[in-house]
């Protein structure tokens, strides 16, 4: 955009100047002519017209006494006083060879072989003159001053482009960063700024890198540890004769290894590496598998299905946020949880106290405010939140006639 800019600036101002050479050098004819031809007819003394256009009236020339016949040899030198002569080369040499400045009605201007023509036509005489000073090319120095000027663009910005290349990788790979990928490398061995960034960007990584695989390998083996006394109690409550005991023994480690693998998904969360497998579910089949998630009776709820709708879902997912969800209402609530389904929209509301705050500020992790270190992790609405961030579903909040409402509209 610069160079054409550029091209433009230069384009305008040697048409605007050629046209101002042109107006010049026409007056200056015009006016050498008519002085000449004062002198020789004692015409008297008026001043010269401004030139004038082609769409405007001239006045020509007072016509020559017919009595009077101007000398070629006089008239020759007088116009060699002007630097000026007549013309030996005829009109329709200059027509077909010549380059035609510029025309009006009265006159025409050439420019031959380095030198200007001025022809100038009356209805009394036809004049061809001569300018005999040596054109400049200046048409030469404008074509090299825009082919330097080109070469100084060009040069600037491929130098520019050099400078902000390594900004362009930069970019990139904060791209792949902030999608979780953390197998990249900024470093540059530039000195300048954008370099500096790009080293101090690459330590940063190198250090969360770090602490994400401390992290990934401590859950891990905590996982890992927890799930072997898990599996001996389980074998071990199998051992046991049928009673009450063994069916609490068997809930209670199916309720422990369930939370082993909820701290996973926990942990896929929190390091964003988790994808959705979405297919059409009948709500009525996530709402058992909530139930079942929770080791509860559907006696323990109120279920108002109007419709049971088709949901384009991950099952597994979506059954966590209806699960968490009826957890939270039995957790807080004063009475029996109501789910409710609609056309368009699935609820689940109970009684009890208004929520303190907006519920943006629930959606964090570990918010103890609502959810207690006796009752839980404080992680439901933020697990739920981001399920339905993946699933492009929002949750609403409402409190009314002493209720809380959750809703999903999809």
């Amino acid at each position: 955009m610069l160079i054409i800019t550029a091209h433009l600036i230069v384009y305008v101002g040697y048409n605007i100047t050629k046209q101002q050479q042109i107006d010049l050098l026409v007056n200056k004819y015009m006016k050498t002519l008519h002085q000449i031809e004062k002198e020789f007819f004692n015409l008297p003394k008026k001043p010269f017209p401004p030139l004038q256009k082609q769409n405007e009236f001239m006045f020509p020339l007072p016509p020559p006494p017919i009595h009077k016949k101007i000398n070629p040899e006089d008239f020759e030198k007088k116009l060699n006083t002007y630097d000026m002569s007549l013309s030996k080369i005829e009109i329709q040499t200059l027509e077909k060879e010549a380059t035609l400045l510029a025309k009006e009605l009265e006159w025409k201007l050439f420019e031959y072989k380095g030198y200007n023509y001025f022809l100038r036509i009356t209805p009394f005489s036809t004049l061809l003159i001569k300018d005999n000073t040596k054109l400049e090319k200046k048409t030469q120095d404008i074509i090299f001053l825009t082919v330097l000027f080109n070469i100084l663009f060009i040069s600037f910005y491929i130098f520019l482009i050099r400078k902000l290349k390594p900004l362009l990788f930069l970019k990139r790979d904060i791209q792949k960063f902030s999608k979780g990928n953390l197998d990249i490398d900024t470093s540059c061995k530039g000195k300048d700024e954008i370099s500096e960034v790009s080293n101090e960007f690459n330590k940063a990584i190198t250090q969360i890198r770090t602490l994400t695989q401390s992290r990934n390998l401590f859950l891990r083996n905590i996982m890992h540890e927890l799930k072997t006394p898990i599996t001996k109690g389980l074998l071990i409550a199998n051992m046991i004769n049928e009673d009450e005991s063994k069916k609490d023994l068997e809930k209670l480690f199916y309720r422990l290894e369930y939370l082993i693998n909820e701290f996973a998904k926990i942990e896929r969360f929190t390091s964003n590496n988790i994808s959705l497998e979405k297919r059409e579910y009948s709500f009525a089949d996530i709402l058992d598998q909530a139930l079942d998630i929770l080791l509860i009776d559907s006696s323990e709820i109120d279920i108002n299905i109007k419709t049971n709708p088709k949901l384009y879902v991950d099952f597994e997912m979506f059954s966590l946020v209806i699960k968490n969800l009826i957890d939270n209402a039995l957790k807080h609530g004063t009475s029996k949880p109501l789910v409710e389904v609609n056309e368009k929209s699935i609820s689940i509301s109970n009684e009890g106290k208004a929520l303190e705050k907006t519920l943006e500020n629930y959606n964090q992790p570990f918010n103890r405010k609502y959810e207690s270190s006796q009752k839980g992790l404080g992680l439901g609405l933020y697990i739920i939140k981001n399920i339905l961030d993946l699933h492009d579903l929002k949750l609403e909040y409402t409190y009314k006639d002493n209720k809380n409402i959750f809703t999903i509209n999809y």
